[in-house]
């Protein structure tokens, strides 16, 4: 029932709780641990069956409220040992020498990856051995305490099971202590130790009650990066009559550890990361120049990333930035099977250049897919490379301005690029006729060769069935995909027409005007799915629903009017395949929950809305450039361009569509074949077919014994879950921020769409986490298609990712909304109902008011 640190053996976790396990592992591994003991939590049973079978505690657990974990905490200090008790632990406690000593609790649950109890379980310093009883029942309370218990009921663990084992081990009188890391916590760098310290004893640091050092050591180098001397006034001494007292420092601004101590604290710390194989804190302490470990336990905040994607410790570093972030405004993984086909399609239409390998230009990895910089480079070379990212968003460029790359270059080959010039020469050659007639050609034949191979993918992807190898199928749909991609005429003409009006009032001030000849382009699906919305939002029919379930059931029904079946069977026809995260084949689509139409629905402020204005403010902008252009005498120049423009810029969104549908598609037949393995025991739930590969899927078709679901969990093993993910990552696991700038009180970012606004900011993280009130401005990460009913109600957007090339810059355009980008970490900055002045002509973004002093 008491465990000696330096036992035979190390004991279970459910026995001894995480604390004193680590201790005992520490030891025996040879670290230099305090001799201690762990009373277990069989030493505890008695105590446990007496709380647990009280009628407090039944009416704690129906009312799990601070009063009710107080009375039973009350209960517990008031504990004393059985004889049984007392006589096994006075015969342990022989073994320790000194008088002094420190009593911790040692919850099974506690310092676990995943889980975080930080302060919340007592620990008892300086005790003295005729004291100890009592400060082991005081330890052993603490697993009531109501913070410990909201925390458990917040993540759905068993109160029931609740459980403690407590820890007396030697005292370390502290001459210097503290905490440290093996990786830098402020920047997840995997080669950089971060130790905190003060004088005396810990508890100062943990407490808050002083700022102590900061060092940053260079672990491979054993050197030290950085060193920030706290301000350390007031330290924490043990108290010679018992437990410990606060005294203030004369030498508060030296440092607390010399150089020496510092690397060799850092050495222990990084031994102690490679025991466990995972980053690790730990807290520390020097006691007359000799070194201790007192604790340890997993980093449970830090980004993880994946092991195939890391080099080794020294060798040169790669950079690693989020293309779906970047490029789709999206950061959460796609499904095993959407990434894997969205990589082979863009492999094929960008001519080998991205390739998908882990060594390869653009690896793809658990639903995630990186542009690996330097790999990049070397295959497009250095300025293309990092010309081509700089254009998605102005957090790049202020990122890599501040990297030196050439430190770094990308050793051996990229893997998958052999051939990359060849394929490169035979595509470019393919595509040169299509690419002159969309230049030169008569762009009106462009627009028709377009529509008619749209018409004529889609009739052959309504053909699509599942008979056969699931593989053939998955070449049959990458390539109808990339003949949607490369068709490069019209979207030519579009780029050169956007290309001349620039040209055309070149040294004008007419930005505004120019953004406005973007709105309501034809052959841009999203605007016309944005226009059918508020058709449908603003029709009677719809405005008398009153919920998400009364819209279903009728929309089943059919009982609608006329008019709006008229429009709700035209977005069914083009629209339903959207939804979130709608390039992966695992999202669900509106044809799967109309609720999600509703959800659309219910948010379009259909009273002022920027589409009513569109066509307007198109015509009044283009008025305005037709005087200008008649001053300059470029009148038939940009008449000509304007209508070309109108007719074929809107098609650079129609490729995307079109890759959906084709999605949408292949989604239904991977449900279709899912649901017969559901039937027949082999898979749990049909959408957990999106798991598997192409070959997963056909060995499954041609081999009924093939395993499934061990499968599924081996596609599975390596993905990350994480809320946070970074834009830009090496490959030792440094994230990289871009700083914002702030000039004369305004964030400095990109400008994306011109136009000034001054109204009340909404954060949203998500499309509909809550409502986005007309007339306010829309402050996200990035957007993607879904965001689209939002913008109609935004006065303004604000963005931390996302260029002029991403959805929400290409939408704040089309419909005439200031916009501004670029901004990392403004989310964290403003809150809901701040007044916020956005200068999309600038990049500019102000907070005038705070919400707090309203």
């Amino acid at each position: 029932m008491i465990y000696k640190f330096n036992g035979s053996e190390v004991r279970k976790l459910n026995q001894v709780g995480g604390k004193a396990k680590a201790l005992i592992e520490t030891t025996l591994a040879g670290f230099p641990v305090p001799e201690g003991i762990s009373l277990s939590v069989d030493f505890f049973e008695v105590w446990l069956r007496q709380i647990k079978t009280s009628a407090q505690w039944k009416k704690m657990l129906e009312e799990t409220t601070k009063e009710n974990c107080d009375l039973i905490v009350n209960d517990a200090k008031a504990m004393i040992f059985s004889d049984e008790m007392k006589d096994t632990f006075l015969f342990e406690m022989k073994s320790l020498e000194g008088d002094i000593f420190a009593v911790r609790s040692s919850s099974p649950e506690e310092d676990l990856e995943g889980t975080s109890f930080a302060g919340m379980y007592e620990t008892l310093l300086g005790q003295k051995r005729e004291q100890l009883e009592n400060a082991v029942a005081e330890a052993f309370s603490s697993c009531f305490d109501f913070r410990v218990m909201a925390y458990k009921k917040q993540n759905g663990m068993d109160l029931n099971g609740t459980s403690i084992a407590v820890i007396v081990q030697r005292q370390i009188a502290s001459d210097v202590s503290g905490v440290g890391f093996s990786l830098n916590p402020l920047n997840n760098c995997f080669d950089e130790v971060m130790i905190n310290a003060s004088f005396g004893l810990g508890e100062a640091i943990v407490s808050g009650i002083v700022t102590p050092d900061t060092y940053l050591v260079d672990s491979l180098e054993d050197k030290i990066i950085e060193k920030k001397i706290g301000e350390k006034k007031i330290a924490i001494w043990l108290d010679e009559n018992n437990g410990t007292s606060q005294a203030q420092n004369k030498n508060a601004e030296e440092q607390a550890l010399d150089d020496g101590q510092i690397i060799e604290l850092s050495r222990l710390i990084k031994k102690c990361e490679k025991y466990y194989g995972k980053p690790m804190d730990i807290e520390w302490a020097y006691e007359n120049g000799q070194l201790y470990l007192l604790q340890s336990r997993p980093i449970t905040t830090h980004f993880p990333f994946f092991k195939e994607l890391l080099t080794e410790p020294g060798k040169n570093k790669r950079f690693y930035i989020d293309l779906m972030a970047l490029t789709q405004g999206f950061d959460q993984p796609m499904s095993v099977l959407g990434m894997e086909l969205w990589a082979h399609m863009l492999l094929e239409i960008k001519m080998h250049m991205m390739t998908p390998q882990a060594n390869g230009s653009v690896p793809a990895i658990y639903g995630k897919e990186y542009i690996s910089l330097t790999a990049f480079q070397k295959v497009v070379g250095k300025k293309a490379g990092l010309k081509f990212v700089n254009t998605y968003d102005g957090n790049i460029k202020k990122i890599f301005d501040e990297i030196d790359l050439d430190a770094n270059p990308f050793e051996g080959e990229v893997e998958g690029t052999k051939d990359t010039k060849k394929i490169m020469f035979k595509s470019i050659l393919k595509m040169l006729p299509s690419m002159l007639s969309g230049a030169f050609g008569n762009y009106k034949k462009a627009v028709k060769a377009y529509d008619e191979m749209s018409d004529k993918i889609l009739a052959e992807v309504d053909q699509l069935t599942g008979e056969g190898d699931f593989s053939k199928l998955s070449k049959d749909v990458l390539t109808l995909m990339n003949e949607v991609m490369g068709t490069a005429p019209v979207i030519i003409a579009g780029m050169i027409s956007n290309a001349k009006m620039s040209k055309i009032f070149k040294g004008d001030d007419v930005a505004k005007e120019l953004a406005a000849m973007n709105m309501d382009l034809d052959g841009n699906p999203t605007s016309e799915m944005g226009h059918l919305l508020l058709a449908m939002a603003s029709d009677d029919a719809f405005r008398e629903i009153s919920s998400r379930s009364a819209f279903i059931e009728r929309s089943d029904k059919r009982d609608f009017s006329d008019s709006f079946l008229k429009l709700f069977d035209e977005f069914m026809d083009k629209f339903s395949a959207r939804g979130f995260n709608e390039i992966d084949i695992a999202a669900k689509r509106i044809y799967e929950d109309l609720g999600m139409l509703y959800d659309k629905l219910i948010e379009i402020n259909i009273e002022d809305n920027h589409m009513h204005l569109v066509v307007a403010k198109r015509q009044e902008a283009y008025d305005k450039l037709l005087v200008v252009a008649k001053k300059k005498g470029k009148e038939k120049k940009f008449v000509d361009a304007a209508a070309r423009m109108k007719a074929t810029f809107g098609y650079r969104e129609h490729p995307k569509y079109m890759i959906v549908i084709i999605m949408a598609k292949l989604h239904d037949i991977c449900l279709e074949i899912a649901n017969k393995w559901v039937d027949q025991g082999r898979l749990d739930q049909p959408y957990d077919i999106f798991d598997l590969t192409t070959k997963d899927i056909d060995k499954a078709q041609k081999d009924q014994s093939f395993d499934i679901r061990a499968a599924r969990e081996g596609n599975l093993s390596g993905y990350i879950e994480s809320n946070d993910w970074p834009l830009v990552i090496d490959s030792r696991g440094k994230i990289y921020k871009a700083k914002l700038e702030v000039k004369d009180g305004d964030y400095v970012g990109d400008a994306i769409a011109p136009g000034r606004v001054t109204a009340r900011a909404k954060v949203l993280h998500s499309p509909y986490e809550k409502p986005l009130n007309p007339g306010e401005i829309l402050v996200a990460k990035f957007t993607e298609p879904s965001w689209t009913p939002i913008f109609t109600n935004a006065d303004g957007v604000v963005m931390e990712i996302g260029g002029p090339l991403q959805h929400g810059g290409i939408i704040a355009r089309e419909y005439g909304i200031p916009c501004v980008s670029g901004l990392m970490g403004i989310m964290d900055i403003i809150k809901d109902g701040d007044l916020l002045e956005v200068d999309g002509y600038n990049g500019l973004v102000r907070i005038i008011e705070s919400s707090k002093d309203r």
